[in-house]
């Protein structure tokens, strides 16, 4: 059953800073936790958020969120595909400890998740997907009584089944009625927004907002080839292209529309949550699965080919309500999110062979993660590589036999410290050896694909090598 706030949050810190640890305790008025909405978005880059630095003014209601939570600065997702790191998100551990090698592979039904774990304690948990990889037939409804993945339309440049934000938001406050029914239990509602994945097609209006913008900078005139595949660098995947466009402006104008439009319908779910009296009972993890490439190292609008900060740095925050928000230095994976739930809501500990912690664990901003990174089925080049610190170790597979590896800061992929600091390199190189040992498995699908499958799978590019 659910702890009581006390226990709760007299055993939180959060950080000021990154430098200062503060204790929380409990005093009175502070409620117990009711509803425990876990937010993931799709494909949302960190740096479009104002919360961790951005000037666009794309998100003012996730900003506001932000503000009422603690924001890790240095969080990670284990790799660039949606279903692998969602599993990680769901169980807290490396997907292919499970065998998911990708966006093919099944979670198995034995797979321990959050969800699993709060039902056998009588919470009510209902889940509302958006993306057709995270589809019930993928394992991911294992101990959700309710789980949506109603999927009503087609993507615009491909014959793929999505659920837009609007369509999202409304399912959500739908399973939000239905897991709280005249306010009694305690609830999970997992939400997974598909905007802003590509293609990027956000309401006219947001676009030319951010046109405007977009044509201010340098290479707004720039036109790329469009490839005939759906990942690659150069130019731009054939599932992106919307009307013929090549010009960079207009794709990531709406790239940026679409992260407007997300925001907005955010908004509209956390007000939902308002209006019927829960928000102060309220506790929000709010993530992204991936981010996305927008030009870094001429990856122009994809991911799952590259561990780059633009494809693995996610926003990962905390709402705790009742407790101070803060910002936080240490590394974090996505892997740690379910551990620190479980451990905050059931009072227990991670495992102990557990890749992920509880983040707000005495003494734990003290801490950091270690987060073990790969590219997965259908990357045509095998990349790995470790986040430790303030350090980035990543290796590439050269002609199918040997590693060439790379140390760099962990947010500055283009500064080569290999040669400045051999120590560090060795150091991390060992470490990349050992988990690469322990979590690496063959890239290969297991899954069973039947007609339908492989049809959307064609059209995604895993069948041809490509990862979108």
């Amino acid at each position: 059953m659910l702890a009581r706030p006390g226990p709760i949050l007299a055993r939180l810190r959060t950080a000021a800073a990154g430098v200062a640890t503060l204790a929380i305790s409990c005093g009175p008025g502070i409620p117990d936790v009711q509803l425990v909405l876990l937010l993931s978005v799709d494909t949302l880059r960190a740096d479009r958020l104002g919360a961790h630095g951005s000037l666009l003014g794309l998100t003012p209601h996730l900003d506001a969120l932000g503000a009422e939570s603690i924001v890790f600065e240095a969080a990670y997702a284990p790799t660039a595909q949606t279903l692998p790191s969602v599993a990680g998100l769901l169980t807290g551990r490396y997907a292919q400890e499970f065998g998911v090698t990708g966006n093919l592979s099944p979670l198995p039904a034995d797979a321990g998740t959050i969800a699993r774990r709060l039902r056998a304690a009588d919470w009510t948990t209902a889940a509302v997907v958006s993306n057709w990889v995270l589809r019930r037939e993928m394992g991911l409804d294992a101990g959700f009584d309710h789980f949506d993945d109603t999927l009503p339309e087609l993507e615009a440049a491909r014959p793929m089944p999505e659920r837009r934000g609007p369509d999202t938001t409304r399912a959500a406050i739908a399973a939000l009625d239905l897991c709280l029914p005249e306010r009694r239990g305690h609830c999970l509602l997992w939400v997974h927004y598909q905007d802003p994945h590509g293609p990027y097609t956000p309401p006219a209006p947001l676009r030319a907002q951010r046109l405007a913008v977009e044509r201010q900078r340098p290479d707004a005139q720039r036109e790329l080839p469009i490839l005939g595949r759906s990942f690659g660098g150069g130019g731009i995947p054939d599932y992106q292209v919307i009307d013929g466009r090549k010009d960079v402006a207009f794709y990531r104008a709406g790239y940026d529309g679409e992260v407007s439009l997300l925001d907005a319908e955010i908004g509209k779910l956390l007000d939902a949550i308002r209006t019927r009296g829960l928000w102060e009972r309220t506790l929000v993890a709010f993530v992204a699965d991936h981010g996305e490439s927008l030009g870094e190292d001429d990856l122009w609008f994809g991911h799952g080919e590259r561990l780059s900060e633009a494809q693995v740095r996610v926003p990962l925050w905390i709402r705790v309500p009742g407790a101070p928000p803060g910002r936080r230095a240490d590394v974090a994976s996505l892997l740690d999110v379910a551990p620190t739930l479980e451990s905050l809501l059931l009072g227990t500990s991670p495992a102990r062979d557990s890749p992920g912690r509880d983040l707000l664990a005495p003494e734990a901003a003290q801490q950091s993660s270690t987060v073990y990174l790969a590219t997965l089925q259908g990357s045509r080049v095998r990349r790995i590589g470790v986040v430790d610190g303030d350090f980035k170790y990543l290796a590439e597979l050269r002609d199918g036999s040997s590693w060439d590896g790379r140390l760099t800061p962990r947010n500055a992929d283009d500064t080569d410290l290999t040669a400045p600091a051999p120590h560090v390199a060795g150091r991390l190189r060992a470490r990349l050896e050992e988990l690469a040992n322990r979590y690496d498995v063959s890239p290969e699908p297991r899954a069973q694909l039947d007609a339908d499958d492989r049809r959307h799978l064609h059209a995604l590019g895993y069948l041809e090598g490509d990862s979108p």
